[in-house]
């Protein structure tokens, strides 16, 4: 999330809202924010029932009850353009982002 935070002007210099998500309670997340310096990204909360946004995107992991790592662009009529998944490890590279919405 805080790779995302240190590139949110750039997706907002291409009109592109960036939305952190994931499965933790909006308390932790709250939390969590502060101490990793979130003042711009919105960070949605997964949690209700638990984990249903990444179920239905195919990135939950049942077997540690999380969301996976994915950068996924929808456009303003709601329709999937694109997908990138990751390893837990892998910080996701945020130009190779901004190159598929420029491609879009």
């Amino acid at each position: 999330m805080r790779a995302l935070e240190l590139n949110y002007d750039r997706f907002i210099d291409k009109n592109i809202m960036p939305l952190g998500i994931n499965v933790d309670q909006e308390h932790s997340k709250s939390a969590w924010s502060k101490v990793i310096n979130i003042e711009k990204l919105q960070m949605l909360s997964d949690y209700n029932p638990l984990g249903e946004t990444a179920k239905a995107y195919g990135i939950f992991h049942e077997e540690v009850n999380a969301s996976g790592r994915a950068n996924i662009l929808i456009d303003e009529e709601g329709k999937v353009q694109w997908v990138k998944i990751y390893e837990m490890s892998e910080v996701p590279d945020f130009d190779e982002v901004l190159s598929e919405i420029s491609a879009l």
